[in-house]
């Protein structure tokens, strides 16, 4: 008879409890994302990589498990890699920290650059992704947002108007513009296309056989070597001169690499030196030489 009563009460109980349970819809906490931070983590000459902290507080007595994440970075909206956690254990009413690794595929690079310098030299990085905690009897998806802007002006300084004589060997000339602008871009290579309008004060005629070139960022060498050029500016005369070297893509993502060990700065040092021939001899003079330094801040 005991035994029934107890038996009676406990079922009471449970459809007492289950009732409150059905009324007041009694549910797991959702957790609190309380921060968000980013930092370059390793970087290796095939990836570098972004590690997210998240800092999440769970209200309830029991640990949340994280059901999902996922997280992908593009630059100019061409996805350069995705990422997964590292920790990811959500202890109870505590605060716990996620921490996601979301590695960028250097290889990728170039095809970025393509997309910036078409772009003006102009792009958005933008890391994406979510988190799905398991509340048992629904989920909670919380989203993972970061955009930032790159801006370079790689060519800056590289042009002018202000006339400027010089003394080539038993030449003078004047220099009295420089223009240039970026040409064809492909994965392949970029072109700097440089418009140089040059004075002849000689009353002998000038042969411009070549152009010697160097391009180079953080000292890795994009471009250099030089090119066979077959223009002859008159006596008393001026010239508009094309000169077009082109940068090799394929070393890029060396440059990327640097670029993020550098603290994200890079030094660009652009060289241009025609070579004149005159009764028999060459003598390079330099038309260009421009040194200067941009940097980002990525992806914070």
């Amino acid at each position: 008879m005991k035994a029934t009563k107890i038996l009676v009460a406990t079922i009471l109980i449970s459809v007492f409890l289950l009732g409150c349970a059905q009324e007041g819809k009694p549910t797991i906490g959702k957790p609190e994302i309380r921060e968000i931070s980013h930092e370059w983590g390793k970087v290796t000459s095939s990836t570098t990589e972004i590690i997210t902290k998240i800092k999440v507080y769970n209200p309830n007595p029991v640990p949340l498990p994280l059901k999902d994440i996922l997280t992908e970075v593009c630059m100019n909206n061409i996805k350069m890699g995705e990422g997964s956690a590292l920790k990811a254990e959500i202890k109870a009413n505590s605060e716990s920290t996620i921490i996601i690794s979301t590695k960028l595929e250097n290889g990728r690079i170039p095809e970025w650059w393509v997309s910036h310098i078409k772009n003006g030299e102009k792009s958005t990085m933008n890391v994406k992704g979510y988190l799905v905690f398991d509340l048992k009897i629904t989920e909670f998806k919380y989203p993972i947002e970061l955009s930032n802007p790159i801006e370079t002006d790689i060519l800056a300084g590289l042009s002018s108007d202000t006339p400027q004589k010089i003394n080539v060997g038993p030449i003078t000339l004047t220099i009295k513009s420089i223009k240039s602008h970026w040409g064809e871009v492909n994965e392949d290579y970029t072109e700097i296309i440089t418009l140089a309008t040059i004075y002849n004060d000689n009353l002998v005629p000038v042969p411009i056989t070549k152009l010697h070139y160097l391009v180079e960022m953080n000292d890795i060498k994009l471009a250099e070597g030089s090119s066979d050029v077959a223009t002859v500016i008159q006596p008393k005369s001026e010239a508009t001169l094309t000169f077009i070297p082109k940068l090799d893509n394929k070393m890029l993502d060396e440059w990327w690499v640097s670029h993020i060990k550098n603290g994200e700065k890079t030094k660009v040092k652009i060289v241009l030196q025609p070579v004149i021939e005159v009764a028999g001899k060459e003598f390079k003079f330099t038309l260009a030489e421009k040194e200067s330094e941009f940097t980002t801040n990525l992806p914070w």
